[in-house]
């Protein structure tokens, strides 16, 4: 199973395969139908997916400037090996950004908590298409942005979570404010 990337940017469309990337997906803006309980959603363009698994290679010259760029946090490897999904079959890409009202060290540390790291994989693994679930922390402005990008088999999928009770109680619960939504499918 090919491991995860430990940092992901989001850039604007259009641009080439840095050298040292792991992972590289060209990304068509969707809109999402469904009305989540918690947050909004946004209008996105297309854009680029980044993945590197090695943080010393990541290139961060541009981050700020159109890209926002995120730490992969602990328990996303659980998700995927839960899920037992193939990384390779991702065609949609959900990402749900929000200010986290927790120290960001403290999200960090809740994800790595035993109780958490023992639970977060079945709870999201089991949930229909979904491959995985990259735990995000900000590396651009605000340290205190955080979320997920949620590798699906499809779009359709992503309607049904975000209209799942599962969704619902997650998003209540979760401790943050200004949440958005932003849906993709993978280009060839």
């Amino acid at each position: 199973m090919p491991s995860l990337s430990s940092i992901i940017h989001l850039a604007p469309s259009g641009i080439a395969k840095p050298e040292d990337a792991s992972v590289f997906l060209n990304l068509e803006g969707k809109k999402i139908s469904t009305s989540p309980m918690v947050g909004t959603k946004t209008v996105v363009k297309d854009a680029t997916l980044i993945g590197y698994s090695d943080i010393a290679t990541a290139d961060e010259n541009k981050i700020g400037r159109g890209w926002r760029s995120f730490d992969v946090l602990p328990g996303s490897e659980k998700v995927l090996q839960a899920s037992g999904r193939d990384l390779n079959n991702v065609r949609a890409i959900l990402v749900v950004n929000a200010t986290v009202l927790l120290d960001p060290p403290n999200f960090k540390l809740m994800l790595e908590s035993p109780d958490m790291s023992n639970t977060i994989g079945p709870m999201f693994g089991e949930q229909a298409g979904l491959i995985v679930k990259h735990f995000l922390g900000s590396r651009w402005g605000e340290k205190n942005i955080g979320g997920g990008c949620y590798f699906f088999e499809s779009e359709m999928e992503i309607e049904a979570y975000l209209s799942s009770d599962f969704w619902s109680k997650i998003s209540e619960e979760t401790p943050w404010e200004n949440v958005t939504y932003e849906m993709y499918s993978v280009s060839e």
